[in-house]
């Protein structure tokens, strides 16, 4: 195998990146749907997510993007204006408004307690995540598409490197890592240890097998996270006609775009 054949893609790195995104908009919206139900305010971890989503997501993974990926894109003949790059260019804005919102919301909450506040902070939650979950899918089924049919193996390969030395340089060595640790830890805290299995990308015809094999593999007390893109009522009746009284249901998530049930085998 040569050089060239080893290296992991540029455009793999970032949606590897997207998945971990994912991860922290499915916490996000747990804590959104909280606050929706009227528990106390967890501010403490909504900051620290928007710590991730301002660095993690913006800074560094965007700014992948926009420093080296598009230029990329644009020398290969794919159109800046009025074309793929530039509607993700103006989602890119979008989304620091959206985070500029929540945080002065947070902010305001903190100082004056309002509780007006918190359903201006769940509604941008819920504009920023519709925002982002269709952002990554144009990127992953799209443009990073056209980017490995226009982009030889020598470009990827480079922009691969470009990309390593640019966290660096923005973030620093550790902070990538760091991410990764506090958002397992809070799904963890949050969640418990629960594996968290989400089917949105898997073709809704395979989606109800998938769940009924990883329930039969769970031992009593034991549970999964699932995650899902519309309210899984469906399959609750299914469980309930196949399964009554082995498992516990518990929403934590409750759409518009994400829905989490936790998915519990009685013991």
């Amino acid at each position: 195998m040569t050089q060239t054949e080893q290296f992991i893609k540029a455009t793999e790195k970032l949606k590897t990146e997207h998945k971990i995104i994912r991860l922290a908009l499915i916490i996000l919206n747990t804590l959104r749907t909280q606050i929706e139900g009227g528990k106390k305010v967890d501010t403490e971890n909504l900051e620290k997510l928007l710590e991730f989503f301002s660095i993690f997501a913006d800074k560094c993974h965007h700014g992948k993007e926009e420093n080296f990926l598009f230029p990329e894109l644009e020398k290969a003949g794919i159109p800046k204006e009025s074309g793929p790059i530039g509607v993700m260019l103006y989602e890119h804005q979008s989304g620091r408004h959206y985070l500029r919102t929540i945080n002065e919301s947070i902010k305001n909450y903190k100082s004056n307690q309002d509780i007006s506040t918190l359903a201006k902070i769940a509604e941008a939650i819920n504009e920023y995540t519709a925002l982002l979950e269709n952002h990554i899918y144009k990127e992953n089924n799209i443009l990073f598409a056209m980017a490995d049919m226009h982009l030889p193996d020598e470009i990827q390969q480079k922009l691969s490197k470009e990309f390593d030395e640019f966290e660096v340089d923005e973030i620093g060595p550790q902070k990538h890592d760091e991410f990764h640790h506090m958002l397992h830890k809070m799904k963890d805290d949050l969640l418990g240890k629960s594996k968290v299995l989400d089917v949105r990308d898997i073709a809704p015809a395979q989606r109800h097998t998938l769940i009924f094999e990883e329930f039969n593999k769970l031992k009593p007390s034991e549970s999964f996270i699932l995650v899902n893109d519309h309210d899984p009522k469906p399959l609750y009746y299914q469980f309930q006609a196949e399964k009554e009284g082995e498992f516990d249901w518990e929403y934590i998530c409750e759409g518009p775009v994400i829905w989490g049930v936790k998915i519990t085998k009685k013991s």
